[in-house]
């Protein structure tokens, strides 16, 4: 099977399709969502997607990891990411 990535402007043309707005409004709306979602995780609040899932920011501790090509011990830094928890719902969709 291959995988396929969505694209924003496949995400407007959905909008486009199912809405019937203009492709050029349908790009500010999947632009505006996105730009919503990343201040609030920027700000450290979680995003949840109701029967979608819930995205949250999570501070990862330092560890000890090695460089695979060198076989050299170093330390990883102390960072925040971005987690992605999908929904029960999600989930048996996807596992159907």
């Amino acid at each position: 099977m291959k995988k396929k990535n969505v694209t924003r402007v496949e995400l407007a043309g959905i909008i486009h399709e199912k809405l019937g707005f203009s492709r050029v409004g349908c790009g500010e709306i999947v632009d505006t969502v996105f730009a919503a979602m990343k201040e609030g995780l920027m700000a450290g609040d979680s995003i949840k997607l109701v029967q979608f899932g819930i995205l949250q920011v999570r501070d990862k501790t330092p560890r000890i990891g090695r460089n695979p090509r060198t076989g050299e011990v170093m330390e990883i830094c102390k960072r925040l990411m971005v987690n992605f928890r999908a929904s029960k719902i999600l989930r048996s969709l996807i596992n159907e």
